[in-house]
């Protein structure tokens, strides 16, 4: 995926593709007729619940923790797999993402995620989820030094609609070169584009929100991870995701957060 160079320094990284690992939901020998399995990662489901999946609305699955899953029915070269939700668990909803396709290897990379009806995480009181969540003004956790000052990247986040928001870029110079003291917003911020939103789910201590990014020059696929309440990261995304789980989107954040290229709020 091509970020442009404008907003490159917004520090969305560019994910490759990713093997999804797959396990349970089935033994090897069980009604074998192909070569290829179907699987996934279940995601929010609540404790002492249950989900039942279909595929190719005969091989049934049913779940009861989160986590790696494979149907028991393996698929010829070529064969159409088609997963889909037979049985939602009690006081959940729960969808299905990159559920269908054409096994020309194991598929690993069907992603199921829950989440309460009504909205909110599946099952557990996590950040807060969706637009109103990522709204508002952040800076970078990156300390520059710029002619005897520090300076952070920074972005403010307005919403435009129930699932979409608009964000623009700029400079935060402090006073002191480790970005301490007095600040002030250097110039006007430039425009970056707005994002989509086509999903959220969380875990119990971050919220992802997927989306489709429109920027002056193009157009990207883009993952927004809110950890806690203060902490917002930016990261790139294909279509279908590389991150299909709020733990995977998760998990990347953290190594974000660690390198400096995330938000806190300004």
């Amino acid at each position: 995926m091509k970020i442009p160079t404008t907003v490159a320094s917004l520090t969305l990284a560019v994910l490759g593709a990713s093997a999804l690992s797959a396990c349970g939901g089935g033994g090897d020998d069980d009604n074998v007729v192909g070569a290829y399995q179907i699987g996934g990662t279940l995601s929010g489901l609540g404790a002492g619940k249950n989900l039942v999946l279909l595929n190719n609305n005969s091989d049934e699955l049913a779940l009861s923790a989160n986590g790696g899953f494979q149907f028991a029915t393996r698929l010829a070269s070529g064969a159409a797999y088609s997963v889909a939700v037979k049985t939602q668990p009690a006081g959940q909803n729960c969808s299905v993402h990159n559920g269908s396709g054409h096994a020309m290897a194991d598929i690993g990379n069907v992603a199921v995620t829950c989440v309460v009806s009504g909205g909110g995480s599946g099952g557990s009181t996590g950040p807060t989820q969706g637009v109103a969540g990522v709204v508002g003004e952040w800076v970078q956790g990156t300390c520059v030094a710029v002619n005897g000052t520090g300076a952070r990247q920074y972005i403010r986040v307005t919403k435009t609609g129930d699932n979409g928001v608009q964000f623009d870029h700029g400079l935060v110079q402090y006073a002191a070169v480790n970005c301490t003291g007095a600040s002030s917003l250097v110039g006007t911020p430039t425009p970056s584009g707005s994002v989509s939103f086509s999903r959220s789910s969380a875990t119990s201590t971050a919220a992802a929100n997927w989306g489709l990014w429109t920027y002056p020059s193009g157009q990207a696929y883009t993952v927004w991870v809110k950890k806690g309440e203060d902490t917002l990261c930016l990261i790139g995304d294909s279509n279908p995701s590389v991150l299909p789980t709020p733990a995977a989107a998760e998990s990347y954040a953290d190594l974000s957060i660690t390198a400096g290229a995330c938000y806190t709020r300004h």
